[in-house]
């Protein structure tokens, strides 16, 4: 597909249409973010939103495996996130040698702020197409979900599993 300013896109109109939705949603909740004082999301922020859809704190190997990346990229990950005050690594009950990533008031603070920008965002979006439109738009990408993954395994709950997602 060639757009006016010469730009060909490796992807078909709906999958253009698909990334440009969630770019422009994500990027419409992160500049809400910076607005409402909250830091620009960083990558490794991501991990936050993975830890907190996880249903009991992680230690930093438990990451690795879980997120599908190398126990020491973990390990910085965790750092880095340290270093901005979003999570604690505090020694295991039953294991001394690893550490329990644990979220912060601070990380659950932004989050909660994210959802209610979300919420936010959304009550937009059905202000624009309606009630019946919105509920339509979400069975809709539902279909298309399952069309695309097709037999692979999906848990709504662990959709964060993989970087890869993000």
């Amino acid at each position: 597909m060639v757009g006016e300013s010469g730009f060909r896109s490796p992807q078909t109109d709906l999958g253009t249409a698909l990334r440009m939705a969630w770019w422009s949603y994500v990027t419409g909740i992160d500049t809400e973010m910076e607005s409402a004082g909250f830091a620009e999301r960083r990558y490794a922020m991501n991990y936050v939103f993975a830890l907190y859809a996880q249903p009991r704190p992680m230690t930093i190997s438990e990451m690795g495996r879980q997120f599908d990346v190398s126990r020491q990229a973990a390990s910085k990950i965790v750092g880095e996130l340290r270093e901005r005050g979003y999570v604690e690594a505090i020694p295991s009950t039953t294991d001394q040698r690893e550490k329990v990533v644990e979220l912060t008031p601070k990380a659950i603070e932004h989050v909660t702020a994210r959802l209610r920008m979300a919420a936010t965002m959304d009550r937009a979006i059905r202000k624009r197409i309606g009630g019946a439109g919105l509920e339509q738009l979400v069975r809709l990408l539902e279909e298309v979900g399952e069309v695309a993954r097709g037999k692979t395994d999906f848990d709504p709950a662990n959709v964060y599993r993989s970087p890869k997602l993000w």
